[in-house]
């Protein structure tokens, strides 16, 4: 993110000029360091200010954006107040959110105001749902154009389409914590790859030797290929099918089963590994049957005539009410 680098009596100035130039970028603050400011502008308007210094920022601050619900509450009945989305996501310069068929009238306003609150977003899409094995978001579009994005996460680039492959923003945190916890030299079986979710941070943050990214959906393994680029990462070997039929055996120290539907796969997991190692086995569970991910594991590996040490057992985020997503990290020997 770029800014002018301009002294303190030259500040007022070159900020007019910014805004009247529309080179201004307006979803950041002006930023007062010592005896200079600066005013942060778009990329691609350097040369306008080819007398000062352009400079990366680092630790940008953002203006505080506006709460749709306010926005929205003088503009739609009372009644439907509590309608109002709360929450949406944003996945690179795209927005997703689920909208209550009591607002289906006022579907166009609510993406038009997401855009005028998000001016660097260029579209708004209905999000409901996805389906399927295949992971296939179900998705129409209310506001703007497009639906090629590329997104950015810790320090990783992904590229997709929000009407073909689905991005979970909540797991980030955990494809933060699988970069971390892989080894140098290890090999890696991520089974349901998608686009790289755990993939590509595993390449660009630790220094495995082999991964191979195991994925079914023809458009999510296109766009896992051009990840592979865009990040230059060169220790992936990507494999289109399914993990049923194509996962590697005996291969592997680690394993990572990312789909929340996956407990019929974890034979296939076990045999992936060699002597030994570790599973990551995920899945979305009803907290009445908190346990059940732990006994299907066990159960699993004891089928495989192995044994099991869990390691850990943990909530990655709440997936709808009373039903929470869960990784077990389990050793199997």
């Amino acid at each position: 993110m770029k800014a002018v680098r301009v002294p303190k009596e030259k500040a007022e100035e070159v900020r007019k000029f910014a805004e009247r130039s529309g080179a201004k970028d307006k979803k950041r603050l002006v930023i007062c360091r010592g005896d200079y400011v600066e005013i942060p502008i778009y990329d691609g308007f350097e040369n306008l200010f080819t007398d000062y210094e352009i400079v990366e920022q680092r630790s940008p601050v953002f203006a505080r954006s506006k709460n749709l619900f306010e926005v929205l509450k003088g503009k739609i009945p009372e009644s439907l107040h509590e309608y109002i989305p709360r929450r949406y996501k944003i996945v690179g310069d795209l927005i997703l959110v689920k909208i209550a068929d009591e607002l289906r009238d006022y579907r166009q306003l609510i993406g038009e105001t997401l855009l005028q609150i998000h001016p660097h977003c260029r579209a708004v899409w209905q999000d409901y749902g996805k389906k399927g094995m295949l992971r296939r978001p179900k998705v129409e579009l209310i506001a703007g154009e497009g639906s090629e994005t590329i997104h950015r996460e810790n320090g990783c680039l992904f590229k997709l389409d929000v009407t073909k492959v689905m991005f979970s923003l909540g797991n980030h945190a955990e494809r933060m914590r699988m970069a971390r916890i892989v080894k140098d030299g290890e090999t890696v079986v991520d089974m349901f790859a998608g686009i790289g979710y755990f993939s590509i941070p595993i390449c660009v943050h630790s220094k495995p030797k082999k991964v191979y990214s195991i994925e079914i959906n023809p458009d999510s393994y296109r766009f896992l290929l051009e990840n592979i680029e865009l990040n230059c990462v060169s220790r992936i070997v990507p494999i289109l099918g399914d993990s049923m039929y194509v996962t590697p055996e005996g291969v592997a120290e680690r394993v990572i089963m990312g789909h929340i539907n996956c407990h019929e796969f974890i034979p296939a997991a076990i045999k992936a590994l060699r002597s030994d190692g570790v599973i990551h086995y995920h899945e979305s569970v009803p907290l009445a049957v908190i346990n059940r991910p732990v006994e299907r594991v066990k159960e699993a590996v004891e089928g495989e005539g192995k044994k099991v040490k869990i390691l850990n057992f943990r909530r990655v985020k709440n997936y709808s009410p009373g039903v929470v997503h869960v990784v077990v990290d389990a050793y199997v020997y």
